[in-house]
């Protein structure tokens, strides 16, 4: 407990900048807490130690650059789709060598049929890499597209100032549209996740392929509308908010989806 304990600060208190940001990042966590069945949350608070998940919410961010992590984790932050935003193991393959988040998903999948089985720390990595991974299938600048490089890692002029649009997606937009820091997501969720239980059965239909492919047409047009020197329009955060919110509850109601799946 004390060796999760001390990992929970660690994240907590880091400065990186991550997709989603912080507050992106713990908010679609949160969401997923609040829809989990009774039995999967149960579950999985006996592999976290009773932490809930946006505590290691940007765990993949941290230990991105450290080994084995850096090897083992390579890649799983972004996946790839066609320009007819689908996403089959051979393109997979192709453009990524099956190093995507889309494939780390099924791979989790199956890992987890029998994860009384195996050993505990195993199943809690795994389940701190769905909760990210999930999540970064919703930012725009995570989406990978095969006939274009969008990485967002170019400047526009936002406010006046030069600002690579990439961050600007990652964090500075929902910061901006929200007005709260990172420690006040419960407050964000409170706000948006009011969604019918029909609609979140709707979107949380299938699995990560389908998640990830309707993640990439919907926020295909927005990515091409802005080019490296744009200068962004007064009321681009304001026009794209609506965009940021629907991308985060998808996020959320799918991780709870695939959490209630394995563990409930």
């Amino acid at each position: 407990m004390k060796k999760i304990t001390s990992l929970i600060v660690l994240i907590l208190c880091s400065a990186q900048v991550f997709a989603w940001g912080r507050l992106g990042h713990a908010a679609i966590a949160e969401i997923a807490q609040r829809h989990l069945t009774k039995e999967a949350k149960e579950n999985i608070m006996h592999y976290t130690g009773g932490a809930d998940l946006a505590s290691f919410s940007v765990w993949m961010d941290i230990v991105a650059k450290e080994e084995p992590f850096k090897t083992e984790l390579a890649g799983w932050h972004a996946a790839i789709a066609t320009p007819d935003c689908e996403s089959p193991v051979y393109i997979r393959k192709a453009y990524r060598n099956c190093r995507d988040g889309v494939t780390a998903m099924e791979y989790f999948r199956d890992l987890l049929k029998d994860y009384e089985e195996i050993e505990d720390s195993v199943v809690f990595d795994a389940i701190k890499c769905m909760v990210h991974i999930v999540a970064d299938f919703h930012c725009p600048v995570h989406v990978r597209y095969t006939d274009c490089v969008n990485e967002g890692k170019y400047d526009v002029i936002y406010k006046g100032q030069a600002v690579r649009f990439h961050n600007f997606w990652d964090s500075t937009l929902l910061q901006d549209a929200t007005g709260l820091n990172w420690k006040q997501y419960g407050e964000y969720v409170d706000r948006i996740d009011t969604w019918k239980k029909r609609k979140i059965r709707s979107v949380s239909k299938g699995w990560a392929r389908e998640w990830f492919e309707d993640a990439a047409a919907t926020v295909r047009p927005y990515i091409d509308e802005v080019h490296a020197g744009d200068t962004l329009p007064d009321d681009y955060v304001q026009t794209h908010t609506s965009l940021a919110d629907e991308l985060i509850l998808r996020a959320g109601y799918q991780l709870a989806a695939a959490l209630n799946e394995i563990f409930g």
